[in-house]
Formats: structure tokens, sequence, C-alpha cells
């Protein structure tokens, strides 16, 4: 186009176009994309990774993998549409029954570089939690780790409770002198374990598992009792000790591999001045 443009030549692209020129090239298909925040995709560069396994592995490559522990957070908005294959006649419409509230709720999850999946954190939107929401059968989830806020958003009350009531009591290492490594997602490398195939494989459950609920019940709401039911189940198949040791893998936090993290997809160019923000040192304790 480029081209014809400098020899005068302004041609008006056909409505069907890119989809005439995606099926004529072979090593072309569409995908779906994954939405992230434009900073944060800028931030990914080597400089940043750099700058990461320089302390990750330079200082604190020796301490083990059971107490090495990747912690983050996400969130989950109930009732969303998802694609669906239909007929292809174009007069004949395709619609999803499934239940329409939007209620966000957030959840904590940790992991360790052994593949352990530590007791996660539900942040409910509401004033308080009901006894209403947790009835029998969820003894088996009962030591989760559930709480309010106004919004249904994590905040630093609730983080630390966090920390206090579920981090600190199930990473005591076994040797009192082992030292323990906590790794959150606030690096420029944005390098972790969690983010890098565990939270896409644990909403992928949890979304199958919403569907699943949406064609037994015609009308029933996603309530809390029923997030915390496919919340369970979609854990089980997301969370599993083979996805998280991959996480970690995939990343080069375990094994500590700066390469492998240098050869990660979504890892772009450094640019002029780029370099990862400035946080204070981690700390083992």
């Amino acid at each position: 186009m480029g081209l014809l443009r400098q020899q005068g030549d302004h041609p008006d692209l056909g409505r069907n176009w890119v989809i005439k020129f995606i099926n004529r090239r072979a090593d072309l298909k569409t995908k779906m994309g994954r939405r992230q925040e434009a900073k944060r995709f800028d931030s990914f560069t080597p400089k940043a990774v750099h700058w990461y396994f320089d302390i990750r592995d330079g200082q604190y490559g020796w301490i083990k993998p059971e107490n090495a522990v990747n912690v983050d957070e996400g969130g989950i908005m109930t009732g969303l549409d998802s694609l669906v294959v239909g007929s292809a006649d174009p007069k004949r419409k395709a619609f999803l029954k499934g239940p329409q509230t939007r209620n966000w709720t957030s959840f904590i999850e940790a992991v360790t570089a052994d593949g352990r999946a530590l007791v996660p954190g539900i942040i409910f939107k509401g004033k308080e939690l009901q006894k209403q929401w947790f009835f029998d059968e969820f003894k088996q989830i009962a030591d989760w780790y559930y709480i309010t806020s106004p919004n249904g958003w994590t905040d630093d009350h609730i983080g630390i409770e966090w920390l206090e009531r579920v981090y600190l009591p199930q990473t005591t290492p076994a040797d009192e002198s082992d030292a323990r490594l906590i790794i959150l997602d606030g690096h420029g490398s944005h390098a972790t374990p969690l983010d890098n195939g565990v939270f896409n494989a644990l909403k992928a459950a949890y979304r199958r598992e919403l569907e699943r609920f949406a064609s037994l019940t015609d009308s029933a709401p996603m309530d809390k009792v029923n997030f915390i039911r496919a919340y369970a189940k979609a854990r089980r198949v997301g969370m599993t000790k083979k996805n998280i040791l991959s996480g970690w893998r995939v990343t080069g936090n375990w094994p500590i591999s700066r390469s492998k993290a240098l050869r990660h997809p979504e890892i772009q160019q450094d640019r002029p001045n780029s370099g990862p923000r400035v946080t204070p040192e981690p700390r083992p304790y």
C-alpha cells in the first residue's frame, strides 16, 4: 500500500480484503488477543529482565524452591459472555444463555517453586461475610481466607491480613535458619509464574464451570455460593502442580534461567532511557 501511494495510486480496500488476504496466506490466521496494559507490555524488556535476575540469581538464588513463593492477585467478573459456534447462516443469530449479573470478586493466590499452592484469599464485594454463603458442602474449603471489601478489590489491610493468616503460617521453613523469598508482580520484568500460564488455566477452567452452570439453570444467579463452587472446581483443574511448575520454569524463576526469561514470547526490545521501575530491593526473612 505504501508503494502504491508513492506512485499516486490510492485504491480503496474492499470490506472483505483482509479476510481474503489472510485466507491466501497459509502462515497467517486470526487469534484471540489477550488484553494487557500498554505500560506493562512495554516495560517487559531485556533491560528489566537483567535487572531482575541480577537480584534474583545473584543475591537470592540460594533460597530453596520450597521457600520461594510467588504471590499475585486477580479478579473475575461473573456472567461474562463467550464465543459460540453456530449456523453459518448470517440471518440466524447465536445467543448464549447465562447469568448476566456483574459481580466483581478478587482472589489472592500464592505458589511455591516446588509446585505447591497455598490457601487462596477470596475477596467478595459487601460489608460483611454471611453464614449462609458457607454451608456444609464447603467444609473442605472452609480454611480458605474469605473477606469482604466495599468494591470487591484488595487493599493494604486485606493484603497484610492475608500475609499474617495465610502466607506466614503456611511457608514456615522446616529449618529455622532458612530464608523465605516472596515474589510479587511489582517489578518491571513481569516474569512471574502465576501470570504466565497458571492464571490463564485457572480462568479458562472457571469459565467452563460458569457455562456448565448456566446450561443447568435458567435463571439462578452466579451468587457467592455458586462462585465458590465453580472456583473450587476451577482451582483443581488450573492450579495443578504441573501448571505451577511450568509457570516457574517458563519464566526462568526455577530452575533459575535468565536466558529462558529473555526468550519469553512477550518480551519487547529495549528503548532509549527505558528500564525497570525503581523499587526497594527484596529481602529474605
